[in-house]
């Protein structure tokens, strides 16, 4: 698979380009190390709670199709379809992953996020070419249990690690912000502190 320079109605992007493209969608987190049941399917599942997310920063809505994850060497490891509104936000768990391989003829590996640090990119395949859209080099302790790395804001150029779930204590950035993971929902939002109250106070409000 090989990389290319491609110019298409103004939008830019270079192989080995490590920011997002001038259009199209973004890698927005990434969920390396799961340890629970994040695809809702019932049961653990350590390559199929893997999870990427993207983001369509706008200011149009997108089609999807041509768009690929892959991983580190621009080998494909999941094909997108549809659309996705402007602020959308798209994840992909390792789960999907495996039945789009399975479709495809391909080796089955789910989304193949390495522990240790690794890469993952966002590819476009446009004609006999394919273009680097995005990537992110994420790091070991990035990748630690239930620690997600994102950008937060959305589509902004600042990555951190959502570790609320697995505190991160270091001071090597990028560095822990104290939120959760948030897939498929706005990075960066602060979480809300449940607020103690009484069923007549409940009541009261609703009279």
């Amino acid at each position: 698979m090989r990389f290319v320079l491609l110019v298409l109605f103004g939008c830019v992007a270079l192989g080995g380009y490590a920011g997002p493209a001038s259009c199209g969608p973004v890698l927005n987190e990434v969920m390396a190390d799961p340890a629970r049941d994040w695809d809702g399917s019932g049961a653990y599942n350590y390559r199929d709670d893997e999870w990427v997310e993207i983001y369509n920063p706008g200011p149009g809505t997108l089609t999807l199709d041509g768009y690929l994850i892959g991983d580190g060497d621009g080998s494909p490891l999941y094909g997108f379809t549809g659309t996705l509104a402007a602020g959308g936000h798209r994840v992909v768990y390792g789960s999907a992953a495996v039945v789009y391989q399975q479709a495809h003829g391909l080796g089955v590996y789910g989304l193949r996020l390495g522990n240790d640090g690794d890469t993952v990119t966002l590819l476009q395949v446009v004609g006999s070419d394919t273009l680097l859209i995005d990537s992110r080099s994420y790091n070991t302790y990035e990748a630690e249990d239930d620690r997600s790395s994102g950008r937060s804001p959305d589509g902004s150029s600042t990555w951190e690690i959502f570790d609320s779930l697995n505190p991160y204590g270091g001071s090597t950035p990028p560095l822990g912000n104290g939120l959760p993971p948030t897939p498929g929902q706005a990075n960066g939002a602060p979480a809300v502190a449940a607020v103690s109250t009484t069923w007549g106070h409940v009541r009261a409000i609703y009279r």
